[in-house]
């Protein structure tokens, strides 16, 4: 018989998805913020873009709610939603306190790291050096983001995990606006992350923190250089 039984071996096929309307509009929104039809720092007047989209103005807001989570615009009293726009004194007010925060979190992490949350991580660091062979910066920075906040959640602290990933998540969506690097050096940053995973269950707590300090600060100038190029120290 040439007809799908899935009866027999007890399995099942998957069910399909359909995709809702709300993540629809939060892709085509993301895609025109990717493709540069819209600018970081630019406004986001609501009824228009309901218009262009076809959508209703309540689902347009329900897909802000969504992309603000997401890090890809932000709100602002008396300002209304703009499309995340960094300056080079945010980015490294950012890092100050990043690296006093996740230099605490890996610490953390440590006392309590399971060989299941190391292979967690190191699944993230597979999808990230394969997303960097194909240079699929999407892929790359969503394996890369979750593996922080999974190092973050492993550190046992929510109040920690929500206050990184609220100064954190903005930089990581306007890394996937602004890098456009070689694959190179996609795959080198994933291979300093599989290095942390090593440090995880090798270094002390002290060489521990060393490493997170030095490979923060290696990230916080490459960002500064590749965003900034133009802008002194």
């Amino acid at each position: 018989m040439n007809n799908l039984d899935t009866t027999k071996s007890g399995k099942a096929l998957k069910l399909i998805r359909p995709v809702s309307k709300r993540d629809q509009v939060v892709a085509a929104f993301k895609d025109a913020i990717l493709r540069g039809e819209i600018q970081p720092g630019n406004a986001i007047v609501e009824s228009r873009i309901a218009q262009q989209l076809g959508a209703g103005v309540p689902l347009v807001r329900e897909a802000l709610i969504e992309l603000e989570h997401r890090g890809y615009v932000q709100k602002a009293p008396y300002k209304g939603t703009t499309v995340t726009k960094l300056e080079r004194r945010q980015v490294e007010q950012i890092f100050r306190l990043r690296v006093e925060l996740e230099t605490l979190a890996i610490e953390w992490a440590k006392e309590s790291v399971k060989p299941a949350d190391l292979d967690c991580l190191r699944g993230l660091t597979g999808k990230m050096k394969r997303a960097a062979v194909t240079l699929d910066l999407d892929e790359f920075y969503d394996s890369d983001l979750a593996f922080h906040l999974k190092l973050w959640e492993m550190s046992g602290n929510s109040y920690l995990v929500e206050c990184l990933e609220r100064l954190v998540v903005p930089l990581f969506a306007f890394y996937v606006m602004k890098n456009r690097r070689d694959r190179e050096s996609y795959l080198a940053s994933a291979a300093r992350h599989e290095q942390l995973i090593e440090a995880l269950s090798k270094l002390s707590k002290a060489k521990l923190r060393d490493l997170m300090r030095a490979s923060l600060a290696d990230w916080k100038v490459e960002t500064l250089d590749q965003w900034f190029p133009d802008e002194a120290d």
